[in-house]
């Protein structure tokens, strides 16, 4: 009799615990199919054929998002707009054994206090004037190798970790003077 018990007491343990275990999968289920789920990392591959983008994200490794007619591009129309190494945030949701891309947006960089954005058109009107009847100093933050490929005329090249540590002694020592970075990507 007791064996009948027990056994008896088992089952009923098994089913509420296959009971429960279906609820929280479904809930788990239901969750990654609610369009919540989001990451951020850098872009490593785009396949404008199979409709991929691959992206690294920190913790996660590499994870695949598929994109189709539906995926919100923002701040950008194109995947072949996409640079490698672009940071980016991908909201998606899973649909088996896929991660659909619900929208791609590229990561831009919040600019410190008292950090102003330049605009293009202003950077060039300054370029026609010269360095000194703009008063501006120009640098091109971009590692030596790119930069001696091709850079925008008056920059001078002052890589960021130089930046860091010989800052002070390489840009100009005027106040007054209108200091200007770029570097590979938008800001």
């Amino acid at each position: 009799m007791n064996k009948k018990r027990a056994t008896s007491t088992i089952r009923v343990f098994a089913a509420i615990l296959f009971a429960f275990s279906f609820m929280f999968f479904s809930q788990v289920t239901a969750a990654e199919n609610s369009g919540d789920l989001k990451v951020k990392g850098q872009v490593k591959a785009v396949t404008n054929k199979a409709k991929t983008v691959s992206v690294k994200v920190k913790g996660k490794g590499l994870m695949l998002f598929k994109f189709n007619d539906s995926t919100k591009f923002i701040n950008f129309t194109k995947t072949k707009e996409i640079k490698y190494p672009t940071a980016v945030v991908v909201k998606y949701k899973v649909e088996g054994p896929d991660n659909v891309a619900l929208s791609i947006k590229k990561a831009l960089i919040s600019l410190p206090e008292g950090v102003t954005e330049i605009k293009t058109d202003e950077v060039v009107a300054l370029v026609e004037k010269g360095p000194e009847a703009g008063n501006y100093f120009l640098v091109d933050a971009r590692p030596v190798s790119v930069a001696s490929a091709a850079h925008i005329p008056t920059a001078v090249s002052i890589p960021v970790p130089m930046l860091k540590k010989k800052g002070k002694e390489l840009l100009p020592a005027d106040k007054n003077t209108l200091l200007i970075f770029y570097c590979g990507g938008p800001t």
